[in-house]
């Protein structure tokens, strides 16, 4: 059974973390199946610690001395903690949190690389203090291109790894930027701008989590299946791709915020559609 490509995007605590676990503890339930945690976010997986402790979720970091681009390609391929190979039987559910974080990884990689990356020179200069050395540079618009390049790349090749059974799911923080059109966006984020209108269209389904600050309350969670204008002018990026023929009603979001509901919805729409259009063509 083929699985799923999933993208969730939102700021910084608005659950993206901690829906990779739900996920997880489904894929478990259901299929007895683990989860490879890609895990790229220097703020941890605090969240879902208990997973990981149980043995739900098993986490791949990217650590200091890892070679950033070479770390990314493995983690493409579904390879494990120990570099073996995927194997769909065992692994339900391949998470990568996230993609922003990954960018930003081989971004300062390319700003502190010894030799020059395309046509345009990087400013660097070095810092002697004694025995110390520290060596500074800033990335430019060559590095954004070869870093977009090939994490698009590195994403295709994690999804075709859905035609062999387990889901993918990548992360990515929110940008907030302009359309062509000069219309207030929210999308996902990948190395600055260019991508973020692409990103959905590389996924099975394209999701963004808010979360809503309220006085003396829990903050609420909300998971948005559909685009979706604010208050503020700007409009969401979202895709559920929802079936034709559907009697269920695709709604715009789900709140409490809940992956699995919103998949199990795709799920009941996907049968009833088949069921309506059978009927309608005679084709039983």
């Amino acid at each position: 059974m083929e699985g799923s490509s999933i993208a969730l995007y939102g700021d910084t605590g608005s659950g993206k973390t901690t829906q990779i676990g739900v996920h997880a503890k489904a894929k478990y339930k259901k299929e007895k199946k683990f989860t490879n945690l890609y895990a790229a976010d220097m703020g941890g997986y605090g969240s879902i610690a208990p997973l990981v402790k149980v043995g739900i979720i098993r986490v791949i970091p990217l650590l200091p001395t890892d070679d950033p681009w070479i770390w990314i390609n493995n983690s493409a391929e579904g390879r494990g903690l120990n570099g073996e190979e995927l194997n769909p039987d065992e692994i339900g559910c391949l998470a990568y949190d996230s993609a922003t974080s990954n960018g930003e990884a081989l971004l300062t990689n390319c700003a502190n690389a010894p030799f020059q990356i395309g046509s345009q020179k990087t400013q660097k200069f070095t810092v002697n203090r004694g025995a110390n050395t520290l060596q500074v540079g800033m990335t430019n618009e060559n590095h954004f291109g070869v870093v977009q390049g090939f994490m698009l790349n590195m994403i295709w090749k994690s999804t075709w790894l859905t035609k062999r059974g387990p889901d993918v799911l990548w992360t990515f923080s929110i940008l907030r930027g302009e359309g062509p059109d000069q219309i207030p966006v929210l999308g996902p984020k990948l190395a600055g701008k260019a991508l973020t209108a692409a990103i959905p269209k590389w996924f099975n389904y394209t999701f963004m989590l808010t979360s809503i600050p309220e006085l003396d309350k829990a903050p609420r969670h909300v998971l948005y299946l559909q685009e979706q204008p604010n208050e503020y002018g700007s409009v969401s990026f979202g895709n559920l791709r929802f079936p034709l023929d559907a009697v269920t009603t695709a709604p715009i979001s789900i709140e409490p915020a809940d992956i699995e509901q919103a998949l199990e919805l795709v799920a009941t729409a996907n049968d009833e559609a088949e069921a309506s259009l059978r009927e309608e063509l005679n084709i039983y």
